[in-house]
């Protein structure tokens, strides 16, 4: 049995949705406070918060299930700024659901300026799930315990605030390993790069940047010396496609003479090749999507 990509960002799916109708029920419990001093439906109240309730016990039971997995696999499940959001956390709950609430509506003073950071942090976790998926995937693979943890509070720091010696043991560190944790890190918004002398620190810009695209939708990372072959590549897609298309319109309502035909075979060959060459160029980010780890 494999932790993969999908199992990790299916975690990260529930932890949302979770805050999602933790939010609501709590919503609905001030709500019931204020009933007990005006008139409203209790019967709708209460059929709503306990939908709600029964939801979020299915959710807790399923992210019980999928942490164990993930801790027999032996993945250290966090978060980027799980610190900060940590810290920010325990200010809130010294102000009660009602205060909260009433916050959000104004949308302004203190508690919002909380709720409002809190709230950006975890939609950048939501937003980069996948890569946090592939990053927590990598950690897991460091094989010297004392690297791993490190990597790991330099994740919930949001920052790696001292170098991390990468070479344990008296052996040479994994250097391809590492300098992809040291990608998707950058990737994140936290700068790292691999020193010369095997250390992973945050002083100096990447060795190998990477460009992000975004390409049917889904956002891709290459390598700073591929982005100018891949531009180029969607460029001369997106100048054949209409041209391709537009045949095969044609080719559907009507027949194609002798030399379209030809045309028409020409320019869907052209196209093929396109495709392949970006295939080629994404390679290495495609390997990425195949990243998992055996669960013991």
């Amino acid at each position: 049995m494999e932790v993969t990509i999908k199992d990790i960002v299916e975690v990260l799916e529930l932890e949302r949705k979770k805050l999602e109708l933790g939010l609501r029920r709590a919503h609905l419990q001030v709500q019931a406070a204020d009933m007990n001093n005006k008139d409203g439906n209790r019967e709708d109240y209460s059929t709503n918060f306990n939908t709600i309730s029964n939801a979020l016990e299915e959710i807790n039971k399923l992210l019980l299930d999928r942490s164990s997995m993930l801790k027999n696999a032996g993945i250290i499940f966090c978060y980027i700024y799980q610190e900060r959001i940590s810290d920010l956390d325990s200010k809130l709950s010294t102000f009660s659901l009602s205060e909260q609430i009433m916050a959000i509506k104004a949308k302004n003073g203190p508690i919002y300026e909380l709720l409002k950071e809190r709230g950006a942090l975890l939609k950048k976790n939501y937003e980069e799930r996948e890569n946090l998926a592939k990053l927590l995937i990598l950690i897991s693979k460091v094989k010297d315990q004392d690297i791993k943890y490190k990597l790991a509070e330099a994740l919930k720091k949001g920052e790696i605030k001292e170098i991390i010696h990468l070479r344990g043991r008296g052996k040479e560190c994994d250097k391809e390993l590492y300098e992809k944790i040291a990608a998707i890190f950058n990737r994140l918004g936290i700068s790292a790069s691999i020193s010369a002398d095997g250390g992973m620190l945050s002083s100096h810009p990447p060795v190998k940047g990477e460009v992000p695209f975004v390409i049917a939708n889904k956002k891709v990372w290459v390598s700073a010396e591929a982005a100018d072959k891949l531009l180029i590549n969607i460029s001369n897609i997106e100048k054949l496609s209409p041209h391709l298309q537009w045949k095969n319109a044609q080719k559907q309502i009507m027949e194609l003479s002798e030399n379209e035909e030809k045309e028409f075979a020409e320019l869907q060959k052209k196209y093929l090749a396109l495709l392949k060459e970006q295939d080629e160029i994404l390679k290495s980010f495609k390997e990425e999507e195949s990243l998992s780890v055996k669960v013991s």
